[in-house]
């Protein structure tokens, strides 16, 4: 008797056998109206170690497909494909494809973006359509690359695992996000033509604006779903850029040639007015590129702590765009997009005086401290100060009156000073030469010559001047024929200091004035 072999249970048979080889558990399902045939399960790994903490193993649903001919397809309803795109759990499509000689093939596919994305399409057509979606089918295709045949669960293991810890969370997303590359839908309304530079900036995400006339209609692979259409006559719009472009702006001064280059985002559109949004971590302009007008936007308020390099920057150009016109270029991979001219912004606050102040204490620390604006601004006179004692090389002389208590023969002065800016203290030991020595009757005069900073850093918290006295010890018991002050403030304001000598040179345990 000629029976027809029933290759969909004999593929399902086998593909049961191959799981039970390979020492995973194929689960059959007890009625199939959920889409899948199998449950695989891969037992944990046995050896991980320590036990409490052996997360749990793998597992993969698999719908299996037989068939015998030329084409290596086969089709699924909609109602599954749905379900195998909307669940987080790992889905694959196994195909048993058996020639009339007898030889079989095994494809496979995992139910991922791709799938996702077709069935989904799918489904919103049929939808659309008023059908029923387990009347309507979606054929799966497989090419050679998808054949399996010698290490089919191997393979199904190894795409889980190359998708990683957040499997389920990638999946949902694809779900939820394919089909709106070209947004969600389409909307009509008119606006009031006075309004239109407010309308530009509020497309660049800038305010708000009031329109009329609302209309939006939902869309998902460019098809639209009329069920879903609103309608309103006012509305308030608000809107953030669909695209951001990586972008250089440099800003030059006027008479200039150095030019500050700062990385960040730009947007910007041509409807109904030309405007161009550029944002960086404290800075953001707004340009109109029909007549060139430049706003300045800081994102950094003078309270706000902010890394030291930040802030150099910024005011910076604070100080840059405040004291002149300005050349200002927008640079988008390798071209310039928009170029041209800035007018003097109006600030009445001294950005070109407090720059200096920044930029000298930054050069001082490698770690990246944070201050705030307002507290530079408060240690300013001291800063100024500080800055004289450390960096400048302004000519120095130094007077004692108690002669004994000064060795005489040294070559360099050191010397350390400090200075609190907000929650951090900064420190520098410095080095000066002596480049004369004089005495006159009871009085010693030293002239310095320019200053080098030896050490400098920047602490915050408690006992910062055992800190600070530890190594400036350190650093004259590593110098020879040298005088230090261990904090040189007190000689600037005539007071009693303490004078220390490095190894060969006679030390003084007195004070001197």
């Amino acid at each position: 008797m000629d029976r027809q072999p029933r290759v969909d249970r004999a593929s399902e048979y086998e593909f049961a056998t191959i799981c039970a080889n390979a020492g995973v558990h194929p689960q059959k399902v007890s009625e199939d109206e959920t889409g899948w045939d199998y449950l695989v399960e891969f037992p944990p790994d046995p050896n991980f170690a320590p036990a409490d903490a052996q997360p749990a193993g793998r597992s993969a649903y698999a719908q299996i497909k037989s068939t015998i001919g030329r084409y290596h397809r086969t089709s699924i309803t909609l109602s599954n494909a749905r379900r195998m795109a909307q669940q987080g759990h790992p889905w694959f499509i196994v195909l048993f494809y058996r020639l009339p000689s007898g030889e079989r093939r095994i494809y496979a596919r995992h139910f991922w973006i791709e799938l996702i994305s077709e069935s989904l399409k799918a489904v919103r057509a049929a939808d659309l359509a008023n059908e029923k979606l387990h009347k309507k089918t979606l054929t799966i295709s497989f090419e050679d690359s998808d054949d399996h045949t010698g290490d089919l669960i191997r393979w199904i293991e190894e795409t889980i695992a190359k998708a990683g810890v957040d499997y389920q969370r990638q999946k949902l997303n694809a779900f939820h996000s394919v089909g709106y590359e070209d947004g969600h839908g389409s909307i009509k309304f008119s606006f009031q033509s006075d309004n239109a530079d407010e309308f530009a900036k509020a497309l660049l995400g800038i305010g708000e604006v009031k329109i009329q006339n609302f209309e939006m209609t939902p869309k998902r692979f460019g098809m639209a779903d009329q069920r879903g259409h609103l309608m309103a006559s006012t509305a308030t719009l608000q809107s953030s850029p669909a695209t951001w472009k990586d972008c250089v702006i440099k800003i030059r001064a006027r008479g200039e040639d150095d030019a500050i280059s700062i990385p960040g985002k730009v947007a910007y559109t041509s409807f109904p007015r030309g405007y161009a949004r550029f944002t960086s971590e404290f800075l953001e302009i707004v340009w109109s590129t029909d007549d060139n007008a430049v706003q300045f936007n800081s994102k950094i308020t003078i309270e706000q702590r902010r890394s030291l390099a930040a802030l150099v920057t910024h005011v910076r150009l604070l100080a840059r765009v405040t004291s002149s016109d300005t050349d200002i270029q927008i640079w988008i991979e390798g071209r310039r997009a928009f170029g041209g001219r800035g007018e003097k912004a109006r600030d009445p606050r001294r950005w070109n005086q407090l720059h200096p102040l920044l930029s000298f204490l930054h050069s001082l620390v490698a770690d990246d401290i944070s201050v705030s604006i307002a507290e530079i601004a408060a240690a300013s006179a001291e800063l100024r100060r500080f800055r004289e004692i450390v960096a400048y090389g302004v000519s120095c002389t130094l007077e004692f009156t108690d002669v004994e208590g000064v060795p005489l023969g040294g070559e360099r002065l050191l010397y350390s000073a400090q200075v609190t800016v907000g929650p951090a203290t900064f420190f520098a030991i410095v080095e000066r030469p002596v480049l004369r020595e004089d005495q006159n009757g009871e009085q010693r005069h030293f002239e310095l010559g320019d200053p080098r900073i030896v050490d400098s850093y920047a602490v915050s918290g408690a006992a910062v001047d055992e800190q600070f006295q530890a190594d400036f010890e350190r650093e004259i018991n590593q110098s020879s024929r040298t005088l230090g002050i261990a904090d040189i403030r007190p000689a600037f304001e005539g007071r009693e200091i303490r004078i220390y000598t490095s190894p060969g040179l006679d030390r003084a345990d007195g004070s001197v004035e």
